[in-house]
């Protein structure tokens, strides 16, 4: 009986972290500039409204680096630890020059927190 439900627990924990892995993301346009497009993973959880408001946040707090100018970037990604245990959520800016590669990488507080 007891290994039936230490079984059972363990599926349904497995059942859990692939949902968590495999749920979509979110990819939408800026409202404050059409122009940036916001990316959230689905290990963020959020809805595509709230993800185009995280990323609106974020772009009104300006550049996060003398390195590049906030009218150069046209995508965020925003990404977050599988459980979240203790790491804050991430974000990745990306130009039009360097599409692949991200110009810069900060951690933001996830939304909710």
């Amino acid at each position: 009986m007891i290994r039936a439900l230490a079984v059972v627990l363990l599926l349904i924990l497995l059942g859990g972290t692939v949902y968590l892995a495999t749920r979509p993301g979110q990819e939408v346009t800026s409202a404050s500039n059409p122009e940036v497009v916001v990316t959230c993973d689905g290990s963020t959880g959020v809805s595509a409204d709230h993800c185009r408001s995280w990323g609106d946040d974020v772009l009104a707090l300006g550049p996060p680096s003398a390195t590049f100018e906030l009218q150069d970037v046209n995508h965020l990604h925003f990404s977050k630890p599988l459980f979240g245990l203790g790491s804050p959520c991430h974000v990745e800016y990306y130009l039009g020059r360097y599409a692949d590669d991200p110009a810069w990488e900060d951690d933001v507080p996830c939304l909710g927190e």
